[in-house]
């Protein structure tokens, strides 16, 4: 695709067809040479010092200066809050703005950042630069250090609404969603296009967005069909200097983190054959063009190696988060010398999790476990499991968006001695507790722990209780197979075999490549959500333990757990395990027969795992009088 220097403009759009021509309309005029289209002012205004691009200083003007340190008084929408910056939408002289006030960290951490240049100002600074470069962002209006609000010195950062707008995750999601085929292949193809072209651009001239991720980029409708995308949250990015080949793998690592989750792999090649593409094409119009020391299938591998090294530092991020007070977890402090952590709101909502959808604050729970557990285990009145090692009930909580439905599981000790072994820390609810958002943290589905509650002596605990969601429709797999078997004519059993061994294979290996040890693995501990059709999801997590590395015995050992819980359901056959297998042991570079490699230790384990299970129902028969 051959274009001249004045057609090479980050604001370039596709047509609806895949083939159609590229339309550049004039938004940014890009300037190769160092310099800059705009040279900032500085202001002074009702005693506040500011710098604005030229021609803005009416915009500060139209307000009393004591006015931007309280946008609720003007009437303005907050559409993001988090502890260090709020983002406001204002409508000044009838056009629309952005104000960004950033809070001074608390502690020694603000001493510290007294010391190295502001946040406002770097992104003050990354967004004229861009400008320069002909990049395509928001654009920056004026910024000052010096507003207060709610009794503290602010910085406020003022950029141009470019509207109408979505994040990209946002929008990515609704365009994967569109019933026509055609035309939800057109527009991916052109916001793939576009977004490769973005990020090349901005690495030729080189400027790296250190935080690239799916929501700090913008799709701009310019008119229907027609996209422009866009860089936001620009204060923690590197400019001025050449992007090295690493950098570059890093940075399209981090946007890979959403996209694998939400795109195909064709998509991710397609868009990678696309950056390099304009890579080439930006290398000898840009100041800090380099071509890539990587040919394509070195530069896929190795930002495979790195998204699975970032992927790997989020997810830990994530997990130190579950007991700590803040935005999405809470402490609870209850009667009777009882302490918790309970579910406060999720980052992310899930269709299948009603709850991921609600915001609980730390008194709703306090008044759930009024007087310590009194409340709750009131409320629990259907009883799903009441055995020796644990009891397990069904309770509804009343809430302002309806009841929640959860499932309050006490462990027990069957003896003095593991009555002994479960006061050491840590005790099962809480290993419940981390296992389950592990597996939610690494997009392995699972029944969301709501609540953690707890009752120490010292450092030893007494007693403790675990709260899980419960999952509208949900029925443990061996459940719904005989039910389903009864339903069922002989073709369409087959066809909910086939489609549900194809499921169940994607959870085992889920679980099996995040690091995941499955000790109590059968079919009862797996449930199918109906609606979604057929989604399956884990549950029970005393098993489940996080060893990192999953060696070949202990996936073996996990698959004849599996095995064996499905034996006695009608209509399962040989052929069905052995099609679970290949499914299994399928992947990129593996010989079709693998399968046979693994089949004669599974039939091993599966036998001596039978004789186990048989010797278990014996013994708790003898000594409970029931299996």
């Amino acid at each position: 695709m051959a274009m001249g220097a004045a057609t090479l403009t980050s604001s370039t759009t596709l047509s609806p067809s895949p083939l159609g021509e590229i339309a550049s309309p004039p938004f940014f005029t890009p300037v190769v040479e160092q310099g800059g289209l705009v040279e900032p002012v500085e202001v002074h205004i009702g005693g506040v010092d500011w710098q604005c691009r030229p021609g803005a200083e009416g915009v500060i003007r139209a307000l009393p200066a004591e006015a931007w340190g309280h946008p609720e008084d003007q009437g303005w929408k907050r559409v993001k809050h988090n502890a260090r910056r709020e983002v406001w939408r204002a409508v000044i002289q009838e056009r629309p703005y952005y104000l960004k006030y950033y809070a001074p960290p608390p502690g020694f951490r603000a001493v510290w950042c007294r010391l190295r240049r502001p946040a406002c100002q770097g992104e003050w600074e990354s967004g004229l630069y861009a400008d320069r470069m002909g990049i395509a962002t928001v654009t920056p209006v004026a910024y000052t250090l010096d507003v207060t609000r709610a009794g503290r010195r602010r910085a406020l950062l003022i950029t141009a609404g470019e509207e109408p707008s979505r994040a990209l995750s946002a929008f990515w999601s609704q365009l994967c969603s569109d019933d026509d085929v055609r035309r939800k292949r057109a527009d991916v193809v052109q916001l793939t296009e576009l977004l490769a072209q973005l990020i090349a651009r901005a690495h030729q001239a080189g400027f790296e967005h250190l935080d690239m991720h799916a929501a700090n980029l913008l799709v701009q409708s310019l008119r229907p069909r027609h996209y422009r995308v866009l860089l936001v949250d620009l204060q923690s990015a590197r400019r001025g200097v050449s992007i090295t080949d690493q950098a570059v793998v890093r940075n399209l690592a981090q946007l890979n983190q959403w996209f694998r989750r939400h795109s195909t792999i064709g998509e991710r090649l397609r868009f990678l054959r696309a950056y390099l593409r304009w890579r080439n094409e930006y290398e000898a119009l840009l100041p800090h063009g380099r071509s890539v020391g990587l040919s394509f299938r070195e530069l896929v591998s190795a930002l495979a190696r790195m998204a699975d090294r970032h992927a790997e530092r989020l997810w830990a991020q994530r997990d130190r988060r579950l007991f700590k007070k803040g935005r999405y977890y809470t402490r609870l402090r209850l009667g009777g010398g009882w302490r918790g952590m309970a579910v406060a709101s999720c980052k992310h909502a899930l269709e299948e999790s009603p709850a991921s959808k609600l915001v609980f604050d730390r008194d709703w729970w306090q008044a759930q476990f009024k007087d310590g557990l009194e409340g709750l285990l009131d409320s629990a009145g259907v009883s799903r499991k009441d055995s020796h090692s644990a009891s397990v009930s069904v309770a509804a909580l009343v809430h302002d968006n309806g009841p929640v439905g959860v499932i309050v599981k006490r462990p027990r000790a069957r003896n003095g001695w593991r009555r002994l072994v479960q006061m050491l820390p840590p005790s099962r609810s809480r290993r419940g507790w981390q296992v389950g958002h592990a597996l939610l943290h690494r997009d392995v589905p699972t029944a969301r722990p709501l609540a953690l509650v707890e009752r120490c002596f010292g450092p030893l605990v007494t007693d403790s209780l675990l709260v899980t969601e419960l999952l509208p429709g949900a029925m443990d797999l061996e459940s719904f197979l005989r039910e389903k078997r009864q339903e069922l004519d002989e073709r369409g059993w087959v066809r909910l075999k086939r489609d549900l061994t194809r499921r169940l294979v994607r959870l085992m290996r889920q679980l099996h490549e995040r690091g995941f040890d499955h000790r109590d693995c059968k079919a009862s501990n797996i449930l199918v959500l109906q609606r979604p059709q057929n989604e399956l999801v884990w549950i029970d997590m005393d098993g489940l333990r996080r060893v990192g590395r999953v060696s070949r015995r202990q996936r073996v050992r996990t698959l004849a757990r599996l095995q064996v819980s499905l034996r006695e359901v009608v209509g399962l056959t040989r052929g069905d395990r052995v099609r679970f297998m290949k499914w299994y042991c399928a992947g990129f570079g593996q010989s079709p027969d693998a399968w046979r490699q693994w089949w004669p230790a599974l039939v091993a384990a599966s036998a001596r795992k039978l004789r186990a299970k048989v010797a278990r129902t014996a013994w708790k028969v003898r000594n409970y009088g029931r299996p």
